[in-house]
C-alpha cells in the first residue's frame, strides 16, 4: 500500500470516528447539564417550600391584627417541631446572606425586641424577606428591605423615620 493509498483510508475511516467522538462527548456535556440543571431545580422547590413554612405564622401575624386567636396559633407553629424542621431545612438549603437574615431576625425575637422595639423587629423581617427574593429570585434585585413591606403597611414611611 503506498502513502497515498493510507491518507486516503485513514480519511475515510477517521472522519466518522472524529464525528462519533465528538457526538459522544456532545451527548455527554448535555447529560451533564441536563442533570445539573434537575438538581438545581429540585434544590429550589425545596427552598421556595422551607420559606413558605417559615414565612406562614408571620404572615398570620401580620394578617391578625386584633384577632389573639390567630395570632396565638402563628405563636405556636413558631414554637412547633414542624418549624424548628423547617429551620433546619432553612439553614441547609439557603443563602448565606438569607441565614444571616433570619438567624438576625429570629434573635430579635428571642430577646424580646418585638414588644420593646416592634419597627426595628419589622425591619428586621424586611431584611429576611429581601434575602429570600435574592436567594430565589434575583440576587441583583434593586429593592430595599422596607419595600418588601410597603405593600402591607399604610404608615410605612412614618415607621421608616423612626428607625436610626
Amino acid at each position: 500500500m503506498n502513502d497515498q493509498n493510507t491518507l486516503t483510508l485513514i480519511t475515510a475511516l477517521g472522519a466518522p470516528v472524529l464525528v462519533f467522538i465528538g457526538g459522544l462527548i456532545s451527548w455527554f456535556l448535555k447529560t451533564q447539564k441536563e442533570e445539573l440543571k434537575a438538581i438545581e431545580d429540585r434544590a429550589l422547590e425545596k427552598r421556595i417550600e422551607t420559606y413558605n413554612k417559615i414565612l406562614n405564622p408571620f404572615i398570620t401575624l401580620f394578617a391578625a391584627k386584633e384577632n389573639q386567636k390567630m395570632k396565638d396559633k402563628a405563636l405556636d407553629e413558631i414554637t412547633s417541631v414542624d418549624y424548628r424542621k423547617a429551620g433546619f431545612n432553612l439553614i441547609t438549603f439557603g443563602s448565606d446572606e438569607m441565614v444571616n437574615a433570619y438567624n438576625e431576625m429570629m434573635q430579635g425575637f428571642y430577646s424580646g425586641e418585638s414588644s420593646d422595639n416592634p419597627n426595628q423587629t419589622m425591619k428586621k423581617f424586611a431584611n429576611f424577606l429581601l434575602s429570600i427574593r435574592k436567594d430565589v429570585y434575583n440576587k441583583n434585585t434593586k429593592l430595599k428591605d422596607w419595600d418588601m413591606l410597603r405593600f402591607m403597611i399604610t404608615d410605612i414611611d412614618t415607621i421608616i423615620k423612626t428607625i436610626p
